[in-house]
């Protein structure tokens, strides 16, 4: 892919106005009067991308309205993505209106490359297909049915031999394998009887939606730069926590062996539930912390979609004792186990070596983009090599969106975003080095022109 992505507005005008004052219709009510004239003032260039619009209290004060009229009007503009507010720094222009529609519907947009969502770099364009073409052509497969017992335990003894690859010396009865990573975190706490949840105060989407969704208490682990705070899982007293303690989302940081000891020794003596996500763990030189020796209740979750291919819907839960065993009797009378083709296509790829050739080869790759993120970003120098990177700036993601990258804002990772006002930049999804210099260079100057404000 050759550098094409477009500006939508090339000149950005980085300004403040604080004595703008609209001329209201009078044929509409104060409040839509006020988002139209907002609207037109952007159309025709009285209001510039970047902007910063007076404060409801003055702009009050200036046309004889209420504060609440103002305020109203604000969100109806906003809504009509025309401009955005932030906590403590005021109201910005996004952009024309002509724009703003087509931000609301750019999601197919080739000109914008979107750097929002984790996946990995992608493989040669018929490696996954001759895959699945293999897989039809094995012998005894039956794609259109139900997974036999057979393959199941193949799959199962080849889960084994991934997690040997991390460090974790398993039993081919201590795994059970499911569609993906999320199905797997899904399974674990709709079998179990967990009561309370300790979450990372900044962690992905996934894992918010999935607290979200159950009927259980959920805690927020305050962290520092070293992982969830061990005084955190101390005073939440909660049955389980979910960790990601390797190439952490969205941070990309990676906790040291000491906070993973610490974290293990407060959960063996509250009698917390860990449950260890190692989404990206192989894409570092590190051992898991289910690995380290201690005497907590642990549950270990790898997969490989978001390693290797989305595609490959395959994971595998690890651990011991009753717990598996619930897990294990439960996985297949739900929908959270795989489809035969793609059982068949995981235990080929890990039984012939492939899926260890790819996560090199990422590892790689994402070794040269992240030396091309630091290049753009200097603060990042020191951080373990991420397949995404975190960014602290208050500039709205929908101000990237309009300078032609797709990322993901603070609001979806945790739930209190004013405290961690950042984006999560996906370096591993663009299609080449080329497209994501380009990118990078973009995102660069919208958060130095948003910090001049």
């Amino acid at each position: 892919m050759t550098a094409n992505i477009v500006w939508l507005n090339a000149n950005i005008v980085w300004q403040t106005i604080m004595t703008w004052i609209p001329k209201l219709a009078s044929t509409r009510s104060r409040y839509l009067a006020l988002a139209d004239a907002i609207e037109r003032a952007i159309e025709t260039g009285e209001l510039k991308v970047g902007d910063r619009l007076p404060t409801h209290r003055d702009i009050a004060w200036r046309l004889g309205l209420d504060t609440s009229t103002v305020t109203k009007a604000y969100r109806e503009a906003s809504l009509r993505h025309l401009i955005h507010g932030e906590v403590g720094r005021g109201t910005y222009v996004l952009g024309r209106s002509r724009a703003a529609e087509m931000f609301a519907s750019r999601m197919g947009d080739p000109a914008v490359l979107d750097l929002s969502v984790n996946t990995p770099v992608a493989m040669a364009s018929d490696a996954f297909a001759k895959a699945v073409e293999r897989a039809i052509k094995a012998p005894g497969m039956d794609w259109q049915g139900y997974a036999s017992r057979k393959l199941i335990q193949r799959l199962r003894l080849a889960g084994a031999r991934w997690l040997e690859t991390r460090g974790i010396m398993a039993r081919p009865e201590e795994i059970v394998p499911v569609a993906g990573g999320q199905a797997a975190l899904a399974a674990i706490l709709g079998v179990l009887d967990i009561k309370s949840l300790g979450i990372e105060a900044q962690t992905y989407s996934g894992v918010i939606a999935l607290a979200q969704g159950r009927a259980l208490k959920t805690i927020d682990l305050h962290m520092d730069g070293d992982g969830v705070l061990p005084k955190s899982l101390t005073d939440a007293g909660v049955d389980a926590a979910i960790l990601t303690p390797t190439l952490h989302n969205p941070t990309g940081k990676i906790w040291s062996k000491a906070r993973r000891r610490d974290l293990l020794a407060v959960a063996a003596r509250s009698g917390t539930l860990v449950i260890e996500d190692d989404a990206y763990g192989p894409l570092a030189d590190i051992e898991p912390m289910t690995a380290l020796p201690s005497g907590a209740s642990t549950l270990f979750v790898s997969t490989l979609s978001k390693i290797v291919a989305p595609g490959l819907r395959t994971a595998f839960i690890w651990g011991r004792g009753q717990t598996i065993e619930k897990l294990s009797s439960a996985i297949y009378a739900t929908g959270w186990g795989m489809a035969p083709l793609m059982m068949e296509v995981a235990v080929q790829w890990i039984e012939s070596g492939v899926v260890n050739e790819q996560i090199a080869a990422q590892r790689l790759e994402i070794e040269a983009r992240h030396r091309l993120a630091t290049a753009f970003f200097p603060e990042l120098r020191g951080n373990p090599p991420s397949p995404h990177i975190f960014l602290k700036t208050c500039a709205p993601a929908e101000l990237f969106e309009l300078a032609g990258v797709r990322v993901a804002g603070s609001s979806a990772f945790s739930r209190r975003p004013v405290a961690n006002a950042g984006i999560r930049i996906s370096l591993s999804a663009a299609p080449s080095r080329v497209a994501l210099d380009v990118a990078l260079s973009r995102c660069a100057e919208v958060t130095r022109a948003h910090a001049r404000l």
